[in-house]
């Protein structure tokens, strides 16, 4: 009694289930067959939130000319929600959606609870998306709900339309279904619920399931049957009706209608066994295209049913990822493990793997020359060659640059002008203080014939104080002219910003040196520094030219480390040349060193650094 209250109770709740479906879907259908203008976008998100499982529901437009986001219409029960609000940031899921179809990530709103969110392209109605919130216990049916928002989505009219006439008799149904089978923890109980499942919902006499074990075939449930005996004849006999449509990876149809070179005679047996006046034996193909199991059906009525095929596949792909991890948990460890070592060497040792084969090959050889071999290994420092013989030249009042005849990189002889200093104001004080000074002179003089000794002191002061000022600006005038103090280069100073440009006294204006005693400063890591040592060889190559390698020699350590932004403590190295400098050699030229350490382990060269860092983060 108990058991035909609850079968009842199954069937009405799934025929409920059904109804809602149907109903939703007709609405839909009315919304997709409308001109896009007139569409009740309210009312789409309010079916798509019911269908798709999800707590809030929301079409939004993207503006092509402001690249904004215009909303159109929502369904949830939160006052004030905004849907944009609660995407995850940084994401892009609206373009994601658009090139894809949809996209989702998970996100949190402004009160920390948490969501999967749903982004799906509308079909047919260009820059409009629909965003769906779903709990997060639903992510276990993800799938489902992507594939029933992308079935919903596409506002086409003619597709749309010959889609729901096909699938509108079983969609409904299988939707359920596949939702129900989803739910189950153990993958007997799954199949179970399957196949009797679509006994109930197509009114069949037979539905069975089996899986592919390798390459044996292995029945995981009959409808009607809780248990049964897998070397039974009817087992047996049920396998074999499969094994034609998993060897082609096609679904078989017994009577064959189109007929096709395929022994049926294990489907007319089982068909005589279970009065079926049509069967079908549909394959569970893989992600690779391979079947990995087959459903078995019987009609009790010779009808074409080859239409209902279409949500069954449907419901297939959904189900195949959950099916197939029930079935590899459902096995004993040791076969698990068993399983799991006999594909590994399948992928590595197989005949179809001859690259795995020679990588691995390549990688034993490598692994056991990194342990036996050696490399010469070297530092690496940053280098520039540097001249003790230089001079700063700067200016001497403040003024403007009027002229400069050198820059950067030229050649300058002894007491060659390089640049000079306008000096129109300095003309026009030194005129001024000319005008005191005869001014001061007649007063002393007129101060004296009238013997007025105090007056001639102060205008004795007064032409004292012109005639030093004077001086100065003599002396200001005389150094406008900045001149080369020896024959060199100049290292610092770029015409193109001096011309013209206002300068104080004692800003740099050149720097000169001198094209002799050249050596290279080297920078090198504190890292590495305990591998130097006195007298060390080395090669030093200029960005200016590489190709150039020129030998040196360390001369010298300084022991004070320098601070040099992100590559942290750096300690100063000279090292001598071990050639003639070249003509065209600069002082400040840069460049690359490598200093000689000796041989090492090629393991020690390449992990050294690692090692070194996890030594100071474990040491105590």
């Amino acid at each position: 009694m108990n058991s035909v209250t609850t079968s009842t109770a199954k069937s009405h709740l799934e025929t409920t289930v059904e109804l809602d479906v149907r109903a939703l879907i007709t609405q839909l259908r009315a919304l997709q067959q409308a001109a896009h203008i007139e569409v009740d976008w309210q009312l789409y998100c309010e079916i798509m939130r019911k269908l798709c499982k999800a707590e809030r529901s929301a079409i939004v437009m993207e503006l092509t000319d402001s690249h904004t986001i215009d909303q159109r219409a929502q369904s949830c029960e939160t006052i004030g929600w905004q849907p944009m609000t609660v995407m995850p940031p940084g994401s892009d899921l609206l373009p994601n959606a658009k090139t894809r179809g949809y996209a989702h990530a998970p996100a949190r709103d402004e009160d920390g609870r948490s969501w999967l969110v749903l982004v799906l392209a509308l079909q047919g109605i260009e820059q409009h998306f629909l965003i769906l919130n779903i709990e997060p216990q639903h992510r276990n049916q993800l799938n489902e709900i992507v594939l029933r928002g992308l079935l919903c989505s596409d506002f086409n009219p003619a597709p749309i339309q010959n889609a729901l006439q096909v699938n509108s008799p079983h969609l409904g149904k299988m939707l359920a279904l596949a939702a129900e089978v989803s739910q189950q923890e153990r993958f007997e109980s799954a199949c179970l619920s399957l196949v009797n499942g679509l006994v109930v919902a197509w009114e069949l006499k037979h539905a069975s399931l089996a899986w592919l074990d390798g390459r044996q075939i292995k029945m995981a449930a009959i409808s009607h049957l809780d248990r049964f005996e897998s070397d039974s004849y009817q087992t047996q006999l049920i396998e074999k009706a499969m094994a034609p449509a998993l060897i082609e990876g096609n679904e078989v149809w017994w009577p064959d209608t189109e007929a096709r070179l395929i022994d049926s005679t294990a489907m007319l047996d089982v068909a005589e066994l279970l009065g079926s006046e049509e069967m079908v034996a549909v394959p569970i193909l893989n992600t690779q295209g391979r079947p990995c199991g087959a459903l078995l059906l019987g009609y009790a009525t010779s009808v074409n049913r080859r239409s209902d095929l279409e949500p069954l596949y449907i419901s297939l792909e959904l189900l195949r990822p959950r099916l197939q991890d029930l079935w590899a948990g459902s096995l004993s460890l040791p076969r698990r493990i068993r399983r799991a070592t006999h594909n590994a060497s399948q992928r590595l040792f197989g005949p179809e793997q001859p690259l795995l084969k020679l990588s691995g090959l390549g990688a034993f050889f490598l692994l056991a020359y990194m342990v036996f071999g050696t490399w010469n290994y070297r530092v690496d420092a940053t280098a520039n060659i540097t001249t003790d013989e230089t001079q700063i030249l700067s200016a001497q009042f403040d003024g403007r640059i009027d002229r400069v005849s050198g820059t950067a990189g030229d050649w300058v002889a002894d007491r060659q002008v390089l640049a000079t200093m306008d000096t129109k104001d300095l003309q026009q004080q030194r005129k001024e203080l000319e005008a005191d000074v005869q001014k001061a002179e007649t007063e002393i003089n007129k101060s004296r014939a009238e013997r007025r000794m105090a007056d001639t002191d102060i205008a004795q002061a007064r032409l004292n104080q012109a005639l030093a000022r004077r001086s100065r600006i003599d002396n200001n005038i005389s150094e406008a002219t900045i001149q080369a103090p020896f024959s060199g280069v100049i290292v610092e100073g770029e015409s193109k910003e001096l011309l013209g440009a206002p300068v104080k006294k004692g800003d740099k204006l050149f720097r000169i040196a001198k094209i002799e005693g050249f050596y290279v400063s080297l920078l090198v890591s504190e890292r590495e520094m305990r591998h130097i040592t006195p007298q060390a060889k080395g090669e030093f190559v200029l960005i200016s030219n590489p190709d150039a390698v020129i030998a040196i020699r360390i001369t010298s350590l300084i022991p004070i480390a320098k601070v040099n932004g992100q590559e942290g403590n750096q300690f100063l190295i000279k090292a001598e040349l071990l050639e003639p400098p070249a003509q065209w050699w600069r002082p400040g030229m840069t460049g690359l060193a490598r200093i000689e350490v000796g041989e090492r382990n090629v393991a020690w060269i390449l992990t050294h650094r690692l090692v070194d860092g996890l030594r100071l983060k474990l040491w105590w």
